[in-house]
């Protein structure tokens, strides 16, 4: 007779005649051998922890506040303008939050399908080159403008950039290794709830 722990770790005696037998039965139940003193101690072990609650698993939100650098506030204001086939795109930051313009419009001016994608390209280049330069745990935040019509492709585009889908129209970003890292209205009110900020005075539920 064997004294083996299984893999609950439930003690328990496992009979083998020979070696080989012995051999194919912990095999088989996945067990490692242990003397009388070793089983003794698993029961007092068990004994001692019969009472203690279960540990609990963490939640998605309290994984993802471990994985997420504490929050700051950005750069109070921050512009960069560039020429686009004769186009003033213009990406300004003010705390934290990201504006784009082009030709000093933020809503739908009259270019050709190409011509927009090439301003659309540039302009998310733009902001992840400002991006790139801020520390981590930079809260950026954009509310796309809807009124000209563009406001699902506008989501389109942040959302691919890095930004949170929105919550109340506002979208949310956090920088992290240099890139834009997106969080959700929830993620947010998680994060601010549980104090994993510094520095943080523009607050918004």
């Amino acid at each position: 007779m064997i004294p083996h722990i299984d893999k609950n770790g439930e003690a328990c005696i496992i009979v083998a005649i020979s070696t080989e037998g012995r051999k194919k039965a912990a095999e088989i139940m996945g067990t490692v051998s242990l003397g009388n003193k070793a089983i003794k101690g698993v029961a007092k072990m068990r004994e001692a922890n019969k009472d203690k609650p279960p540990l609990q698993e963490k939640s998605p939100l309290q994984k993802f506040m471990e994985q997420t650098p504490k929050l700051i506030n950005s750069p109070d204001f921050t512009r960069k303008i560039e020429s686009v086939n004769d186009r003033k795109v213009e990406v300004s930051i003010r705390q934290g939050d990201i504006a784009i313009y082009v030709d000093d419009s933020y809503e739908k001016v009259k270019m050709s399908k190409k011509e927009g994608t090439e301003v659309a390209i540039r302009a998310m280049r733009m902001v992840q080159s400002e991006v790139a330069k801020m520390p981590d745990g930079t809260l950026l935040t954009n509310t796309p403008t809807v009124t000209d019509g563009l406001g699902k492709k506008r989501i389109k585009l942040y959302e691919r950039a890095g930004f949170g889908p929105p919550d109340q129209r506002r979208m949310r970003s956090v920088v992290k290794n240099g890139k834009m890292t997106p969080i959700s209205g929830e993620q947010y009110r998680y994060l601010m709830e549980n104090r994993h900020h510094t520095r943080f005075d523009n607050w918004t539920s």
